[in-house]
């Protein structure tokens, strides 16, 4: 019982104390607050004396040293805004951000801003190269500690490489091969006689029924003139009758075989037999 009270002591303590951080930190801000307020109506005192009560209670807010140390410089004292403008630029260096500080500086203007931007960012490289140099002092602890762990690889020295044993004739296809010696080039060109015809030197073959006469008739014919009936017909001249009609030599003899007469029966009759 004794230890579950002692325990709910220790729980309100902490709960009280985080509720004083948190009142004390609004309480800071409050007065950062009302010394930017008092700075932009340029009433300088009130300014500087609200700033440095939340300086004195260690507000973690550099924006509160960037203007108390503007006013040490517009009145006469640029040693004491140096100094606070370099312990504001270490805080915001190392993270303690509280707002937007280019936003909150924007009215901060002249030859003072261009000054203070420069202690600024010369903060930032020095926060930078310590965080860098952190990195590496740990690597080279991490490196020191495993050193004793790992076991170094044996040393190789000069090592003679002895060649595989070739295989034995049994084994071996290309034993037969190897025996011959060197192998000679046959020929440099790869496709020497690709283009030579295997056919040639044999003799050609005779055709089967006999070498036809280049002007006979394709159709078996007697040798006649070329203007002859392809149909067989006799040995007519050129103009004689493809029907087979009698040897007429006329031009306009009838076609049909009724030799020079009306082709439908009479020379002026009637065609159609009145």
């Amino acid at each position: 019982m004794k230890k579950i009270a002692l325990n709910l002591f220790a729980l309100g303590l902490l709960i009280a104390t985080g509720q004083t951080a948190t009142a004390q930190n609004a309480l800071l801000a409050d007065m950062y607050g009302r010394g930017v307020h008092a700075y932009n109506a340029g009433m300088l005192e009130e300014s500087l004396q609200q700033l440095t009560m939340a300086i004195d209670n260690s507000i973690q807010d550099p924006r509160a040293y960037y203007f108390r140390g503007m006013i040490y410089r517009v009145t006469g004292r640029p040693e004491q805004a140096k100094s606070d403008w370099q312990a504001g630029a270490k805080m915001e260096a190392a993270g303690r951000i509280n707002g937007s500080i280019g936003r909150s500086l924007s009215r901060l203007q002249g030859s003072a801003r261009i000054e203070l931007e420069s202690i600024r960012q010369r903060a930032k490289i020095e926060a930078m190269a310590a965080a860098i140099k952190r990195s590496k002092e740990r690597y080279g602890e991490l490196d020191a500690a495993n050193a004793g762990t790992v076991a170094p690889l044996p040393p190789t020295g000069n090592r003679t490489i002895v060649p595989p044993v070739p295989p034995t004739g049994a084994t071996n296809p290309f034993a037969g091969d190897m025996a011959q010696g060197k192998p000679q080039v046959v020929a440099d060109d790869a496709f020497a006689g690709a283009l030579k015809d295997p056919f040639a030197g044999q003799p050609a073959a005779a055709p089967a029924g006999g070498a036809a006469a280049p002007a006979s008739n394709p159709f078996g014919g007697g040798g006649a003139d070329a203007g002859a009936d392809p149909f067989g017909g006799g040995g007519a001249g050129a103009g004689a009758d493809p029907f087979g009609g009698g040897g007429a030599s006329d031009a306009g003899a009838d076609p049909f075989g009724g030799g020079g007469a009306d082709p439908f029966g009479g020379a002026g009759a009637d065609p159609f037999g009145s």
